[in-house]
């Protein structure tokens, strides 16, 4: 099955799935597979699950609701994480300068955001894998499902991968809180959040941020400052004010022609005149900082040391 991408399982009548590029009905001599795929995936409860079978990862999908019977909508993973020297369309040179920054080991929050299917979780994966390796330490994930192959060594760092137990938003809160008992002393530590979805989820968040994690996550956001202006709507009265001490990179990304065009806004800390801007509820202004530190990185300056 090497040269499928997806995989559409009928769960009673599994001769008449789909398999992609195509569609296409799937062949007698893929069966056999299949049929190990779909015993893998029924043992699942919940809606989205990540299943691997004979070395590949796939992330699926139970489709209670179509009107010829239930599928299990598979889509095949990469067999290895990417890294942000290998993204499947180059991020650009001064943002990846800026995710691979030194100045982010002392912990805060990346924030990643975009519309669904912009590579979101790929670049906040290749970030994840690309940090561990250039400076060791450890990686938590609180994921629902698990997308990329990320648990286990990369180089001189170690990640462990976690699958969120249940569906409700204390399960991701509390799952959040776990890593928090877990962080080793004196290592850098990450923390990859899968989705940030509720109040509960993105105070937990900002507490590991302010506890010394570099907490990398992903959101919805057509731009830099709807991205902002969402995460502090789904968080607290209080939480602007954490955001504004805690974020140190926003980036924006989209597809354009299968080519990554991404944007960025970075912050040194919470003195940092973005920090204040975010805490005085000034977000249309933090264009002229966007603005502003995009000139800085086409002159070879870093934003991170000098806003």
């Amino acid at each position: 099955m090497d040269h499928i991408t997806d995989l559409h399982l009928k769960n009673d009548e599994l001769h008449n799935s789909l398999v992609f590029p195509g569609p296409r009905k799937i062949d007698d001599a893929e069966l056999d597979e299949a049929k190990q795929l779909l015993t893998r995936c029924q043992t699942f409860q919940k809606t989205d699950f990540m299943v691997s079978h004979e070395g590949r990862f796939w992330r699926g999908r139970r489709d209670a609701n179509a009107v010829d019977g239930q599928w299990f909508r598979l889509r095949k993973m990469p067999p290895e994480p990417p890294s942000l020297e290998k993204l499947p369309s180059p991020i650009a040179s001064g943002i990846h300068k800026l995710l691979l920054s030194k100045q982010l080991k002392a912990g805060g929050l990346i924030y990643i955001v975009g519309s669904p299917g912009s590579g979101k979780t790929t670049t906040a994966s290749a970030t994840v894998v690309s940090r561990l390796r250039a400076f060791g330490g450890v990686s938590y994930t609180v994921e629902d499902p698990p997308e990329m192959p990320l648990n286990g060594w990369h180089d001189k760092g170690y990640c462990s991968q976690t699958w969120v137990a249940g569906d409700q938003s204390a399960d991701w809160a509390e799952s959040l809180r776990g890593v928090l008992r877990s962080q080793p002393a004196s290592t850098p530590v990450i923390l990859y959040v899968g989705e940030v979805r509720d109040a509960a989820s993105a105070e937990a968040m900002l507490r590991a941020a302010s506890n010394g994690f570099l907490v990398i996550a992903t959101g919805f956001g057509t731009d830099i400052i709807t991205g902002i202006d969402q995460l502090i709507r789904l968080g607290s009265e209080e939480s602007m004010v954490g955001i504004a001490a805690m974020l140190r990179l926003v980036v924006h990304q989209r597809l354009m022609d299968g080519a990554l065009v991404a944007s960025c806004l970075a912050s040194s800390g919470a003195d940092s005149r973005v920090a204040a801007r975010i805490r005085a509820g000034q977000l249309p202004h933090l264009s002229n900082d966007i603005n502003f530190q995009s000139n800085m990185m086409r002159n070879g300056q870093d934003p991170l040391e000098m806003v």
